[in-house]
């Protein structure tokens, strides 16, 4: 099974909210995966390459992370939501 950390600044509001969509979005679609939430703080590179994909509130610059990262702001305006869906689909079926 696919695993996925959906990560914010304090891993509490607005990483809550995105896990919430994201769930709704992945059984609407039928696809199983394990979705974790984080804060960006309580992560290091180690904790973000266990998993398959990283879905953040915010860019994340850091070069010792080789999962893909996703920028999820638009999960929580709706703005660009159905390209983040569609991102989010193409890492889990690869």
């Amino acid at each position: 099974m696919k695993k996925v950390l959906v990560v914010c600044g304090n891993g509490i509001a607005s990483s809550s909210i995105m896990v919430s969509i994201l769930q709704d979005y992945l059984k609407e679609q039928h696809l199983t995966a394990q979705v974790d939430k984080s804060s960006l703080m309580a992560c290091n590179a180690d904790t973000f390459n266990s998993y398959d994909l990283v879905v953040s509130s915010t860019k994340i610059d850091n070069p010792e992370i080789k999962t893909k990262v996703i920028v999820g702001a638009g999960l929580l305006t709706g703005l660009g939501e159905e390209t983040i869906f569609e991102a989010v689909k193409q890492e889990l079926t690869k």
